[in-house]
C-alpha cells in the first residue's frame, strides 16, 4: 500500500473496526487487536506518510479511549 488514497482507504476501514473492538471487547484486548489489524499500514509505510500515518493511529486510539494523549499538543 503505497499511495495516500489508499492509505486512507484503509485508515477508514481501522477506523471502523476499532468502534466494533471496542464495543465487543476489554481495552487491553481492544488496543491488541487494532494494532495486528494496523500492521498492514504499520509495517514499512512509505517514508514521505509514516508521520501520518502514526498521527491518525494515535488520534483514532485516543479518541477511542485506549490511549492517553502524550503528545505536545494534546
Amino acid at each position: 500500500m503505497t499511495s495516500r488514497s489508499d492509505i486512507d482507504h484503509e485508515l477508514q476501514r481501522l477506523e471502523r473496526q476499532l468502534q466494533e473492538l471496542c464495543a465487543e471487547l476489554p481495552r487491553e484486548q481492544a488496543r491488541e487487536a487494532f494494532a495486528r489489524a494496523a500492521e498492514s499500514l504499520t509495517t514499512d509505510p512509505p517514508a514521505e506518510l509514516d508521520a501520518y500515518i502514526q498521527g491518525r493511529i494515535h488520534t483514532m486510539l485516543v479518541a477511542a479511549g485506549l490511549i492517553e494523549d502524550e503528545s505536545p499538543t494534546g
